[in-house]
């Protein structure tokens, strides 16, 4: 699982790096005052600056602190970032014709520059280093295959505990004669056992393909992370990242594009737009009409709040306008053709999906996206969860107030196992491609398909 420390560090990353390119700035206006002119130019430099910088950073992705990365790599990227931001500023300084830098003023300014930024990158990452190795911010892992490769790694993240990874034990493909505490036990054992505290689960090339895909669908459902110690034959995996432990490749295979802070902050930007389009143009005046004719029909709320399973399974109040009369079978009981539950204006709401609306307040306080899995009724979650495969991959992201499988006409009722089977399917092929271009497109056919087939929703 995802540690709230690893959730903010990026941003407190970037932040302190943009703190240290305006100390340079500030240091570089104070020893050269005559260059500037007035303060408002010094100001408008700085501003251009930090946004240039927090570009890169993104498009970089440099925030992103591997736990295996040397002192060498993170130099590395120090001078890299130093020197795009240095090459884009003053490109752009010549661009818009600006010569307020004397060439003393460059020098410093770009030494300055240099030399605190990889002295901030070397201290994070020893600080970090020495974080892990008291203790904290670590990951609990086990291998699976008590084999040469997996008792390598088993040493490796031992002697490494800059790492923070700690290793449980192995779990082995055969039953191993005599005693060994590291051993925790067969596949078998493994597959019974409780995995709630697990992050990462390492496999080793010798267990078979089938059991490898066990395996990850097992993690998937506990949202752990899956990493494979090769070499078993890649082409088959449709998602995979490589990355090096001092040398030794390890494979993460179930790893997904909204994975990436810059995806999720590229997704996020768009929801918080998308949706404050909506209300302020929309449901600002549409809320009010709508309200008074639920009051006029039936007795009741105007918005109805049922709890359902978000991101990674949490549960959160999501919002709809209630299309229903009052009833205490709204938990239990799933909404069907011609429910005697549904009255006149809610059957209106939802043949035209009206009565999502409210889902986009629901969007603004980070609840849901606007495309994702739809979410479920938690009794609907819990009937299917253990009989469609891979159901809970669903609640790796965000859910959203439309889909793709909503897009392709998979609305209202779920009538058999088949449809509920060919909605996650829709839903997992969406997580496994998400781009910005595909939400975009979502959201279109979504509209053409809710103007074309109303008849799916009740």
């Amino acid at each position: 699982m995802r540690k709230r420390f690893d959730q903010l560090f990026p941003f407190l990353f970037l932040f302190s790096e943009l703190i240290v390119l305006c100390v340079c700035f500030v240091m570089i206006f104070h020893l050269k005052k005559d260059h500037w002119g007035d303060f408002g130019t010094f100001i408008n430099h700085l501003f251009v600056g930090n946004i240039i910088w927090l570009i890169i950073g993104l498009a970089t992705r440099s925030f992103k602190s591997k736990r295996q990365s040397t002192y060498s790599e993170t130099l590395k990227s120090s001078l890299y970032n130093s020197f795009i931001f240095i090459s884009v500023f003053f490109f752009t300084l010549f661009i818009l014709r600006i010569d307020t830098y004397s060439r003393n003023v460059i020098i410093v300014l770009i030494s300055s520059i240099f030399l605190s930024n990889t002295l901030l990158r070397l201290t994070i990452h020893a600080t970090l280093a020495r974080y892990r190795e008291l203790g904290y911010n670590f990951r609990r892992a086990v291998i699976i295959g008590f084999d040469e490769l997996g008792v390598r790694l088993f040493s490796l993240l031992k002697r490494k505990k800059s790492y923070g990874i700690r290793c449980e034990g192995f779990y082995s493909n055969d039953k191993v004669n005599g005693s060994n505490e590291e051993i925790l036990g067969t596949l078998d054992d493994f597959f019974k056992s409780d995995l709630d505290n697990l992050d990462y689960i390492y496999v080793s090339e010798k267990v078979s393909r089938y059991k490898i895909n066990r395996i990850v669908d097992l993690a998937d459902s506990r949202l752990i992370k899956v990493k494979l110690i090769p070499s078993v034959d890649l082409d088959s995996l449709k998602i995979f990242s490589f990355r090096k432990y001092e040398g030794m490749p390890i494979v993460d295979i179930n790893d997904l594009p909204l994975d990436s802070l810059v995806n999720r902050v590229v997704k996020r930007a768009f929801d918080i737009v998308f949706s404050t389009i909506v209300i302020v143009t929309i449901i600002s005046w549409l809320f009010p009409i709508v309200a008074l004719i639920i009051k006029i029909e039936s007795r009741g709320p105007v918005v109805f709040k049922q709890e359902r399973n978000g991101k990674n399974n949490k549960t959160f109040w999501c919002y709809k306008f209630r299309s229903m009369i009052l009833n205490n079978e709204a938990d239990s009981k799933w909404a069907s053709k011609n429910d005697s539950r549904v009255t006149r204006f809610g059957m209106f709401l939802r043949k035209t999906s009206l009565d999502e609306f409210p889902q986009f307040f629901n969007v603004i306080k980070g609840d849901m996206s606007i495309v994702g899995p739809r979410p479920h009724a938690i009794a609907m979650n819990e009937s299917y969860q253990n009989r469609v495969q891979k159901f809970l991959q669903r609640h790796s992201s965000k859910p959203g107030v439309t889909g793709l499988a909503q897009a392709k006409g998979y609305r209202g009722e779920i009538e058999c196992f088949y449809q509920m089977s060919s909605r996650v399917r829709l839903d997992r092929f969406y997580l496994q491609n998400w781009s910005f271009f595909l939400d975009v497109k979502i959201i279109f056919q979504t509209i053409i398909s809710v103007v074309k087939d109303r008849g799916n929703a009740y």
